[in-house]
């Protein structure tokens, strides 16, 4: 098995179901942080969600990029749909790949701003460069009414 098998056979697992709180790092372990986010987002008790990703390398699979989109879409949705989710907290330092950084960041945030339950967001991202597109945080702000506490970085 390859790490990501390894890792979505875990989250997978039936004993984790009754999981309310995640508290999460992923240390020099070569998974796709979307999927990842996704499998922990699918846990139908999750009420707090804390994801730590360090030394991240993004996995890009650039041959098949329609995939790869839907995969940032289904992210959002799942976000934006999920109603146990009260906290969400996503640290990772990203710098290989600036268009996937930017997917992956707007997707989240988007799902944020349509999420009804979501009450305390933290976002921190080490990018090489702004994974933020132009007027994401402002249409976060703008839209979502249950936000007590933000943190972005």
């Amino acid at each position: 098995d390859t790490t990501d098998d390894s890792v979505y056979k875990l989250l997978k697992l039936p004993f984790l179901h009754n999981i309310q709180e995640c508290y999460c790092r992923l240390f020099y372990m070569p998974v796709d942080l979307c999927l990842v986010i996704l499998q922990l987002l699918n846990l139908p008790l999750i009420k707090v969600l804390h994801l730590l990703r360090e030394d991240y390398t993004l996995k890009h699979d650039s041959t098949n990029s329609i995939l790869h989109t839907d995969k940032y879409s289904e992210l959002e949705t799942c976000i934006a749909m999920n109603s146990t989710l009260l906290e969400m907290k996503l640290q990772f330092k990203m710098n290989n790949n600036p268009i996937a950084n930017q997917k992956i960041v707007t997707n989240v945030i988007n799902g944020v701003t349509k999420n009804k339950t979501i009450t305390s967001f933290s976002l921190e991202v080490d990018a090489d460069s702004s994974p933020l597109s132009e007027g994401t945080i402002e249409h976060l702000l703008k839209e979502n009414h249950t936000l007590q506490t933000l943190k972005l970085n």
